[in-house]
């Protein structure tokens, strides 16, 4: 007989665990210790339109702005420098806020032009439309000056990985709408300006659609692209040749049986340790959170669907890291903190950041972050703004922030930007007790003393 514990610190550390009556607390899956920091927020001001839940940057960048050896994080308009997170403000264009949100769609890293300087690559969809990129001058309190990549509608966001098998600067474009005469398109990195080529990847609408991922399926050494409704397979030479449709899975929302948007990235890599690349995938604005099998049976490949949840919703961004520096990757996600603003399903359920130990094809839920939603609206609701709820917005990162060694969580949503602090796996022996002794309170008595009896 199984036992089901749910332990919850709300907005600190806490797990799911899964015991059966025969284990031990030796045997117990152990907890890894996160501790949240709150780097920047909005401010509470409803009659200029500005709440504890936003507008603020959902995405953030990981990137050593300043050359000193240090991680610095940058989230829509504003980066912050290690090691006290000084704040500089509106150092690029784009970002804009645009009513309840702004517009930063995605944001990642590379050094596009070459100078030994991380940039900075941001897509939007609302007030700039599509992706630009922006110069890392060199120089603290500079304005960064931008450039565009893509400019085009309906641009989600984007997956920077090696699909031309050279530097691994390349960006596969991530478009959620469908508009006539458009493909699936890929920009790779070259040497000199404008430093990005465009390819396009396959006919009118094929794979098109919200999310999509860079990863090597078929295991020849090669990154192939994986959406919703299949995959591209890489040729020998990816700038040159014409990539290769299947159409050998489609993926939908859990309950829903029309083809939906995944989270972005879909995630490649090997769930079930049989030597064949699986896929991971969320619903970005629906239920549920799965993987696909992959299956080699007479030269034959096929994917089954696994589902991993199917209670929770709005998976909107993931990543892989191994945070317990076991030599395995851990799966990091949560649910998008009020996405489109309240109106999709599920957006009062509690929001939440979960990781899971993945053995074998069997994933194990631990919860770093949950909070209940309800409490704080409603007509009736008297409670003061929350602090600390946290969930993902559209792009998590995962870096040692600190130069432990330990991989720390980054994650900017709709309340804030957060670093969740990985302190590694708590010592099972005593330790240093930090409270305050007994003795210290003016009302302690120590238990020998005897107190006199009351007279009835």
């Amino acid at each position: 007989m199984k036992l089901r514990w749910l332990i919850l610190l709300p907005a600190l550390c806490a797990a799911v665990i899964y015991l059966t009556a025969a284990d031990s607390a030796n045997t117990a899956p152990r907890e890894l210790m996160f501790v949240p920091v709150k780097i920047d927020g909005p401010v509470h001001d409803p009659p200029n339109h500005t709440y504890w839940f936003g507008p603020f940057a959902e995405c953030a960048s990981v990137l050593d702005i300043d050359g000193d050896g240090k991680l610095d994080t940058a989230a829509g308009r504003n980066y912050y420098l290690a090691p006290k997170w000084t704040k500089f403000a509106d150092y690029r264009d784009g970002a804009e806020t645009n009513g309840p949100d702004v517009d930063d769609n995605y944001e990642g890293t590379m050094d596009v032009n070459n100078d030994g300087r991380p940039d900075v690559l941001s897509s939007g969809w609302m007030r700039r439309q599509g992706i630009w990129w922006y110069e890392n001058p060199g120089k603290v309190g500079v304005k960064w000056n931008s450039h565009a990549l893509l400019e085009a509608d309906g641009v989600e966001g984007m997956v920077i990985g090696n699909l031309a098998g050279r530097d691994g600067k390349d960006v596969l474009v991530n478009y959620f709408a469908r508009k006539p005469g458009r493909s699936l398109i890929w920009f790779e990195h070259i040497d000199e300006p404008p430093w990005f080529k465009q390819h396009t990847l396959g006919p009118e609408h094929v794979g098109v659609s919200h999310g999509n991922g860079i990863g090597d399926i078929n295991g020849d050494g090669r990154d192939d692209v994986v959406t919703t409704t299949g995959w591209f397979e890489s040729p020998p030479r990816p700038t040159e040749d014409p990539w290769i449709w299947h159409p050998d899975y489609s993926f939908s929302a859990y309950g829903s049986e029309r083809p939906g948007g995944a989270g972005l990235p879909m995630l490649v890599t090997d769930v079930n340790e049989d030597g064949l690349n699986d896929i991971i995938v969320g619903s970005d604005h629906g239920y549920g959170l799965g993987w696909y099998e992959q299956k080699m049976e007479n030269g034959k490949r096929s994917f089954v669907l696994h589902w991993i949840e199917t209670d929770y919703p709005t998976f909107h961004t993931m990543a892989l890291a191994d945070l317990d520096g076991d030599g395995k990757p851990e799966l990091i996600t949560g649910k998008q903190l009020l996405a489109h603003n309240g109106g999709d399903v599920g957006a009062f359920d509690p929001v939440f950041v979960f990781y899971y130990k993945i053995d074998k094809g069997r994933f194990e839920r631990h919860i770093v972050s949950y909070s209940y939603l309800t409490p704080y609206f409603g007509s009736d609701s008297k409670e003061p703004p929350p602090n600390y709820v946290v969930g993902v917005g559209m792009r998590l990162q995962v870096e040692d922030m600190d130069g432990d060694g330990r991989p720390d969580i980054v994650i900017p949503c709709r309340t804030g930007l957060y670093i969740f602090f990985n302190k590694g796996y708590p010592s099972r022996t005593r330790g240093v007790n930090w409270l305050p002794k007994r003795e210290s309170y003016p009302s302690h008595i120590p238990w020998e003393t005897r107190q006199p009896a009351r007279k009835k």
